[in-house]
Formats: C-alpha cells, sequence, structure tokens
C-alpha cells in the first residue's frame, strides 16, 4: 500500500484547527479550486460513524466517493476511509499535535491503493502521489493565511 504524507504548522491550538476542519463546508474553503469538490451529502460536523458524500474532479472526469469517519479523537485525531469511489483503498488521518509555544502540526496520512485494470494505466501510484502532493500544498497554504489571523 503507497502511503503520502504531508504536514504543516498553524498558529492556533489544537482545539481550533481539529474544530475547523470536521466542518465540511470549511474544507472547500481550503480545498484546490481545480478539485472542484462539491458535498452531496454531509453532516454539519463530523463525528465517529458518520458517512459523507461529495463529488470531486479527478484527471477530467468527475467522481462521486462515500468516506466514514472510523476514528474520531478530539482534538488530536480523526481518519475518514473510502467505502465508494475509483481506488480499492483510501485511509486519510488527520492528526494534531499542539507544540508548545501555541501552535498546532497538522498531519495529512494517506494510505491508497491504486486501481487496477484500465483504470491503473491512467490512476498510476505516482500520479496519484503528484495530486495528493499539489492538492495538499495548496490546502496547507490556504490553512497558513487562514490561520495568521486567527
Amino acid at each position: 500500500m503507497a502511503v503520502f504524507e504531508s504536514d504543516t504548522t498553524l498558529n492556533a491550538s489544537a482545539e481550533q484547527v481539529f474544530e475547523f476542519l470536521i466542518q465540511p463546508p470549511n474544507l472547500r474553503q481550503i480545498a484546490h479550486p481545480d478539485m472542484g469538490l462539491k458535498f452531496l451529502d454531509a453532516p454539519e460536523k463530523l463525528q465517529l460513524g458518520d458517512e459523507f458524500q461529495f463529488m470531486v474532479q479527478t484527471l477530467g472526469q468527475v467522481q462521486k466517493i462515500r468516506h466514514r469517519i472510523t476514528v474520531f479523537d478530539s482534538p488530536t485525531l480523526f481518519v475518514e476511509e473510502l467505502i465508494e469511489g475509483p481506488l480499492p483503498k483510501w485511509v486519510h488521518s488527520h492528526s494534531f499535535v499542539q507544540v508548545d509555544d501555541g501552535q498546532t502540526l497538522v498531519r495529512d496520512t494517506v494510505e491508497f491503493e491504486p486501481p487496477g485494470g484500465l483504470l491503473g494505466l491512467l490512476l498510476t501510484e505516482s500520479r496519484i502521489q503528484d495530486h495528493l502532493e499539489d492538492g495538499f500544498h495548496h490546502r496547507h497554504q490556504q490553512l497558513q493565511k487562514l490561520f495568521a489571523t486567527a
């Protein structure tokens, strides 16, 4: 299984960052515009066991995806797992570590398995890694801007 990891440090408490990221409307605010993120069915705030459905654009194709929250430990960790979508496996862990000086280290870890068959020729591990790198770079830049004024 492939693993992608990306970190950023924000000028906010773990509680503030965690609270922001468990609200699906806020995720649209920090998503890369090319992603076309649109929530079809999502709670106002995520909690353990919640399922949410959304659409994203990947490689020119609109994909309908459903995730479930499988771990929820406020304010240090929540994990979302793919239950419907184009990949056989996708587990996204969001962890939050309070740093001594009032900052929070935000770590996104994505474990995934690229698809097989013809789709696997397009969605290779390398291509997925590059897509994640671009998306999380944008996401972390947006978080830096939002929490710079918090």
